[in-house]
């Protein structure tokens, strides 16, 4: 136990970073509706859904056995990124292996010399493939029980001429109690290493994460809700943003004690309507104090999705409010290709 303290005091005190201070970046990104309607983090239930075991592997379970899932968003400025995955349960190990691929895609860009006159054109792309699976480590009875996760994942990255590869590992540990319907989890995400880096002897942070989350299904309401703290091992998430404040000068407005432990909170719920259909929404507060402008709050941090089922197929839509000028939408489809 006292290596694992060890380890995480060390993950504190070396990697400990918000965003825009690593290379990756687009590890962030959801590729899942799911995910992006829920504020950005996954609910910790044991389903189906492929999406869910890619964001904590020790969701991982026999149920997403032979599940295919294609997810695509159509981001900011022509960018567009997206995700393949694939479950199958492997009889012989008796573990189901989660595959994923997720590719981003910045577009075509125009080359240009020192006097502006276009040269040629260049593309930017980043890929990351990832293997993942999950064990129950301990069984407290038949509805308690304990899992460990672990997605083993490679990234590469290619901005104009330059390239750059990293590994890198989610890990995770789960804590189920089916009479309680209360379903907890620790996640550790892009724990790794830059392999290759963009410029030599310049080796960058990668967007390491430590977050933890509860989700309870309402007993007499089909409700299931989630509340995760993002970023626990950067205690003070908040920085000097002008656009919160009028006086433009001076910028210097001390954040309070609560609006600091605010921006680590994110809240969600999804309401299971009937096995074909759900609603979902989330609020990410940390997405609002630093996207909102004063006089344009708007739906900023909001989110909202919906999933319904026809036939084999299931699609997932969700809308998120990144900034009040251009909401983030996303789709997906989902089928258990063992029924054709």
């Amino acid at each position: 136990m006292s290596k694992i303290f060890v380890f995480i005091f060390v993950c504190y005190y070396s990697f400990s970073q918000i965003g825009g201070g690593s290379a990756f970046e687009f590890l962030n990104l959801q590729t899942s509706p799911r995910i992006s309607s829920l504020g950005g983090y996954g609910p910790n239930v044991i389903d189906s859904d492929p999406n869910i075991g890619l964001f904590n592997p020790a969701v991982i379970n026999s149920k997403m056995n032979s599940f295919l899932t294609i997810n695509y968003i159509n981001y900011h400025a022509d960018i567009n990124y997206g995700s393949i995955l694939y479950t199958h349960d492997f009889k012989k190990i008796k573990t189901p292996i989660l595959f994923s691929l997720t590719y981003l895609d910045y577009g075509i860009f125009e080359e240009t010399n020192e006097f502006g006159e276009i040269i040629g054109e260049f593309t930017s792309s980043e890929y990351l493939f990832s293997v993942g699976f999950s064990r129950k480590i301990y069984n407290l009875d038949s509805l308690r029980f304990f899992n460990f996760g672990v997605n083993f994942k490679s990234a590469f990255s290619q901005l104009y001429y330059e390239q750059s590869f990293s590994l890198l590992s989610d890990i995770s540990f789960l804590y189920h109690n089916e009479n309680k319907r209360i379903t907890s989890s620790f996640l550790i995400r892009n724990l790794g290493y830059q392999v290759i880096p963009y410029y030599s002897g310049n080796r960058e942070k990668l967007p390491l994460e430590l977050s933890l989350s509860v989700s309870n299904r309402l007993l007499h309401m089909p409700l299931r809700w989630t509340f995760a703290l993002q970023h626990i091992e950067t205690l003070d998430l908040t920085f000097d943003n002008s656009v919160e404040s009028d006086d433009f000068i001076n910028t210097d407005t001390e954040i309070g004690v609560g609006q600091k432990i605010l921006r680590h909170c994110v809240f969600s719920g999804e309401f299971l309507i009937t096995k074909n259909l759900n609603l979902r929404f989330g609020y990410n507060n940390r997405t609002r104090a630093e996207m909102i402008i004063l006089d344009r709050k708007s739906m900023v941090g909001f989110s909202f999705g919906f999933s319904f089922k026809i036939n084999r197929f299931k699609f997932d839509y969700s809308r998120q409010f990144h900034h009040f000028s251009n909401p983030v939408n996303s789709i997906g489809i989902t089928t258990n290709i063992s029924n054709f």
